[in-house]
């Protein structure tokens, strides 16, 4: 943290930012810490930023006893003496500002690799991570929505896609603390839409793929802003992957090249910078070969599907570009397990379950349309549910889904948050038009599991979808502990499958 974090300093960084409206007087302060969340103001002198709505009577005396400065975009002037009060037109971007400088900027003391796309982010970023951090010998850090590693065994469970700005320039000063100089990390459209990145440049961005997602309530009001939020990321990079083989991989290539940015195409079959070939892709492995200026090289991947073929090959590809060779660390790609990500686990009799966190209709499509061409037999019994408060276009999708692939379905409950799960599930079942279906409706999700199990046939295959291995169900604001999919199938299978 920068010791001479003082009111000079936060007049400076919000002005320069072109957010600021009001400055106090000039009264010489230092602020030993920085926070927007009142319940983690601990520390005396503290520069409070209120990042949403405020109220007057947020400001508690035993809150005042301790911040001795506020930032918010209230426009009437908090007339509170001693207390130095900034107005901000954009309170977002003041954290973002503001956090950067009070942690020294570690932004632009890391060699940042961004991913951004609709399905796939988690699984390229592990991939990414992975090689990087084996070749750079473990001089890497990673930020994903499951887990938040900062080297030197330093791991814990992630709260957002990308966190809020302050957490996420906290974690890269703490990265850069243990020995890191590389950092790979997942970049949400709501990362841009809510400007936790804002300021942060990347050595190497990429995208994957897109299809209509996050729009509705409280996220992106239409799929053209959701498009251009996620295009945010080649705007910021110094050099752009793109999977050409996605209806807007071209799209991004030209928006990169625009603002000036080194780009490298993906394919499987189009002309392209870097094309892959797959030898083999069925529920044991991949292997396929990577060829780049007329260099080919082989890769292993445990991680079924084509689709992460296709995160794998971008994952390489923007590895490459950071100067490494990828083919160095294969093992590392070979070895990989990523919580949540097309787990399998196999049964005595009840047929093969795979845990999955496809979360949207197009990557529930993606691994259905697999898991049936590897399939041959057997009923596709899935078990899956629909987050509350937002994505609410998911639920139709899903609907569509389980007509088009499965032979039963259990609806159960994915993060209700401020919602009635049941009519959550009603929008699906409304959207479910092939008759064959068999479905059923049970709300506690451990036990939607155990069912789903428990009428597998030994040829059957299970699907848990969406859930992965979240270890919360968000519930009215409370963060609900779950013990994941993974975990509950094994207990069931352990108790049901005795010798």
């Amino acid at each position: 943290m920068r010791e001479d974090f003082t009111n000079e300093i936060v007049t400076e960084s919000l002005n320069e930012a072109g957010i600021l409206v009001e400055k106090p007087s000039e009264i010489r302060r230092h602020f030993d810490d920085l926070q927007f969340d009142s319940r983690k103001v601990t520390k005396k002198n503290t520069l409070f930023v209120v990042k949403g709505a405020f109220k007057i009577e947020y400001l508690t005396a035993s809150l005042l006893d301790k911040i001795s400065g506020i930032v918010t975009s209230r426009k009437e002037k908090i007339n509170i003496p001693n207390l130095p009060h900034w107005i901000v037109s954009n309170s977002q971007i003041a954290l973002a500002v503001l956090s950067a400088e009070f942690f020294g900027h570690p932004e632009k003391k890391l060699k940042i690799l961004g991913i951004t796309g609709t399905k796939g982010k988690t699984s390229s970023t592990y991939m990414a991570y992975s090689l990087l951090d084996r070749l750079t010998n473990h001089q890497t850090a990673m930020f994903s929505t499951i887990d938040t590693f900062l080297g030197w065994g330093i791991k814990f469970k992630s709260e957002l896609t990308t966190p809020e700005s302050y957490e996420l320039f906290s974690n890269m000063k703490k990265a850069l603390d243990n020995g890191n100089k590389y950092l790979v990390m997942e970049v949400s459209s709501q990362s841009y839409l809510k400007n936790r990145v804002f300021g942060i440049h990347f050595k190497v961005g990429a995208f994957l793929n897109i299809s209509p997602d996050h729009i509705g309530i409280n996220e992106h009001p239409t799929f053209a802003d959701y498009l251009a939020h996620k295009k945010m990321l080649a705007e910021n990079s110094d050099v752009f992957v793109s999977n050409i083989d996605d209806a807007h991989g071209q799209e991004f290539i030209d928006h990169a090249k625009s603002f000036g940015a080194k780009t490298v195409s993906v394919s499987e079959n189009k002309k392209a910078d870097v094309n892959f070939h797959i030898k083999k892709a069925d529920l044991d492995e991949s292997i396929f070969y990577l060829t780049e200026k007329g260099n080919s090289q082989e890769f292993l991947l445990d991680i079924p599907g084509v689709f992460n073929i296709y995160n794998a090959s971008v994952a390489i590809a923007m590895v490459r570009e950071m100067g490494f060779k990828p083919e160095k660390a294969k093992k590392a790609l070979a070895e990989l397990q990523i919580p949540g990500r097309m787990v399998k686990i196999k049964t005595k009799s009840h047929g093969l379950i795979i845990v999955d966190y496809a979360h949207n209709g197009q990557a529930v499509t993606t691994l259905l349309t697999f898991l049936k061409s590897q399939h041959q037999g057997g009923k596709i019994i899935i078990v899956l549910g629909s987050p509350g408060d937002k994505g609410e276009d998911r639920r139709s999708q899903f609907g569509e889904v389980i007509s088009k692939f499965v032979d039963v379905a259990y609806l159960t409950t994915d993060d209700p948050g401020t919602e009635d799960p049941h009519q959550i599930n009603n929008q699906i079942r409304k959207a479910i038009s092939n008759p064959n279906v068999e479905l059923h409706e049970e709300l506690d999700r451990s036990k939607a599991i155990q069912e789903a199990i428990k009428k597998a046939n030994i040829n059957d295959l299970v699907v848990l979808a969406a859930k992965g291995e979240d270890a919360f169900q968000k519930t009215n604001h409370v963060d609900v502990p779950y013990l994941g999919d993974k975990k509950v199938a094994e207990e069931f299978l352990a108790e049901i499958e005795k010798v």
